[in-house]
């Protein structure tokens, strides 16, 4: 049936890739990790380990067990808290694998597949005895094909009625510390929301290449722009604050996509010590292009809320966990700092804020410890 399409459009590093066109130009693999023909299962890795293993349970999980996870915690009742939620280059399998040139696809990069193709499953993919489920690209007709190859979990077989293939993007499911992934199951793969697996399981893994790459915060950026607080921390809890126009402002927010929000709502959450993961790397893309923009009353104000935003104990633990953002931070504070008076920005004012955004936490609540016993010592 799938005779005429291509199936295979050249080799990355020794692996066969299918161009089909995408818009991001994201080159498809054309099997699982561990095979060597389409129709091969592969090998199966539970999410952020590096390699097969023989029982696929939450005991033997790299990052310990469920409620003490050592790493990629969104909520505290999963574990050690550090908003991470893409897998870090030594912990995407792909990479590890095949090297630098593959990595595991996002949540972002999944559903542009989705979009791309048109689905169809199949009980014998040609002739091998392999179901599965066929994408056939609507940009140039080129094909890619998914065997259903179940799961590896503790110590059952796979029954190969269907698949879910890991993506490199922690869920946000609050049930559950899981991660997403393209959920093969009837006519269309779904990567939404509900479409994610307890990490400690074996699944299979489809690379992808691209000899353009994003960057990872632009990664970051796009996937985390989709998202609402309502998908974030669940549904509202509680009556409406209609009592407070903060409160007010804050729930009317709480539905809406980060990629919807105004300037002023993005400093608003800040203030809020809301969404830091979502509305962090935002605010710093916002300020890559315009560090000195006016939100709400003068020139540079979302520059000083970022830097401000250190000295917030809800913010605190973000910018501790988030070296990256903050050295991004820093580099574009140095880059412009020079032209502050120009652009009529509080100089004073900003250089007090990035001297303490540089310091580190311990060295902020020592200082803290310090003005209070002084102040106290005042008053008496």
């Amino acid at each position: 049936m799938f005779e005429e399409y291509q199936n295979t459009s050249g080799q990355v590093s020794g692996h066969d890739y299918v161009d089909l066109g995408l818009p991001s130009g994201n080159l498809w693999a054309t099997c699982n990790l561990g095979a060597h023909k389409l129709h091969e299962h592969g090998d199966y890795f539970a999410w952020g380990e590096t390699s097969p293993k023989k029982l696929y349970s939450n005991t033997n999980y790299k990052f310990g067990e469920e409620g003490s996870y050592s790493k990629y915690c969104a909520y505290k009742k999963f574990g050690e808290l550090d908003y991470k939620i893409i897998l870090e280059e030594m912990d995407d399998t792909a990479r590890a694998i095949w090297g630098d040139s593959w990595y595991m696809p996002t949540q972002e990069d999944m559903i542009e597949l989705v979009d791309h193709c048109e689905w169809w499953p199949v009980d014998d993919f040609e002739g091998t005895g392999v179901a599965g489920i066929v994408g056939i690209s609507k940009e140039n007709l080129n094909i890619i094909f998914f065997p259903f190859s179940g799961v590896c979990k503790e110590d059952e077989v796979p029954d190969y009625q269907y698949a879910f293939y890991w993506s490199s993007s922690l869920s946000t499911s609050v049930e559950e510390p899981s991660a997403y992934g393209l959920d093969c199951l009837g006519w269309t793969p779904c990567v939404e929301t509900n479409s994610y697996q307890a990490r400690c399981y074996g699944y299979p893994i489809r690379a992808i290449s691209n000899p353009h790459p994003k960057s990872y915060s632009k990664i970051l950026v796009e996937m985390k722009e989709r998202k609402t607080m309502e998908q974030v921390y669940g549904p509202w809890k509680g009556e409406i604050p209609t009592w407070t126009n903060v409160g007010m402002r804050y729930y009317n927010l709480y539905h809406v996509q980060v990629k919807d929000y105004s300037l002023s709502d993005i400093a608003f959450l800040i203030r809020q010590s809301s969404m830091q993961e979502y509305i962090m790397p935002v605010a710093i893309d916002i300020l890559r292009v315009k560090p000195f923009i006016m939100v709400d009353y003068d020139p540079g104000d979302l520059l000083g809320q970022v830097l401000g935003s250190v000295e917030d104990k809800g913010n605190a633990a973000y910018w501790e966990s988030h070296d990256r953002e903050k050295k991004e931070v820093m580099k574009i504070f140095e880059s412009c700092k020079d032209n502050m008076k120009s652009y009529g920005v509080n100089e004073k004012a900003h250089m007090k804020l990035y001297e303490v955004f540089c310091k580190g936490q311990a060295e902020r609540e020592e200082e803290r410890e310090r003005n209070e016993q002084l102040n106290r010592a005042k008053i008496l």
